[in-house]
């Protein structure tokens, strides 16, 4: 009699339950009720400097609309599009919020078409929001083809060449395999392929006791081991 009384028990409660959420459901869809609305858009970010207004442009919905109206997928494509979005999710939740997580690059450096400046993620990836002013303190690599930026540790010479900073003026890549430094002053260093960092090293021991880099030099070729070229101006 007792496991009789529970059955009904449990029973009846699950049919009021399930009334109730298909009630819901059907509410929602119909664009009645309290969760037939967005209430609160909510955006997150990993970086505390990240320009929140591009993103809510591009949401393109306000609070209190209504949600069979609302795309998600249309949304998450539009935030997608906005310059320097490496990646981003849009969820509703059931209480009528909205979600929306980004992920921005990390900016390391700029690339320059010898007219505007594009920042550049830690891994190559060129960031389509030019600039036609340099970022005050960042290094500019510059060449016909950002791409073979992707090809090689930009970590690596970003580091390397840190000791040198506020000489360098930019840095080309040569054919994907090494780097050359144009300093402020007109000096050109042909790093060699293998141990670039060594050799960067090198320069900045000489330029300490010698003022290297103040001298009026055109070309410091580091590609031979065994010796440094050094070509004065004429």
């Amino acid at each position: 009699m007792k496991k009789t009384v529970f059955f009904w028990l449990y029973f009846i409660v699950s049919i009021i339950l399930a009334t109730y959420f298909a009630s819901r459901v059907i509410t929602s869809n119909m664009g009645r009720g309290p969760i037939s609305e967005i209430k609160r858009i909510r955006i997150i970010n990993n970086a505390k400097d990240f320009d929140i207004e591009p993103i809510r442009m591009a949401i393109g919905i306000q609070e209190k609309t209504k949600i069979k109206s609302v795309d998600l997928h249309l949304i998450n494509n539009r935030i997608m599009d906005i310059p320097g979005i490496k990646g981003a999710a849009t969820r509703r939740l059931p209480n009528g919020n909205l979600i929306i997580k980004t992920q921005k690059y990390d900016v390391v450096a700029m690339w320059s078409d010898g007219v505007y400046y594009y920042p550049l993620s830690a891994d190559g990836t060129k960031i389509e929001k030019p600039s036609s002013e340099r970022t005050e303190n960042t290094l500019v690599f510059q060449g016909n083809d950002p791409n073979d930026l992707k090809k090689i540790d930009l970590k690596q010479i970003i580091d390397g060449v840190s000791v040198l900073s506020s000489y360098i003026d930019y840095l080309t890549i040569v054919e994907s395999r090494r780097w050359n430094i144009h300093t402020k002053n007109g000096i050109t260093i042909y790093l060699p392929e293998n141990n670039p960092i060594d050799a960067i090293n090198k320069i900045n021991i000489l330029n300490q006791t010698h003022n290297l880099l103040s001298r009026q030099i055109d070309v410091i070729d580091m590609r031979d081991n065994a010796r440094i070229l050094v070509k004065t101006t004429k």
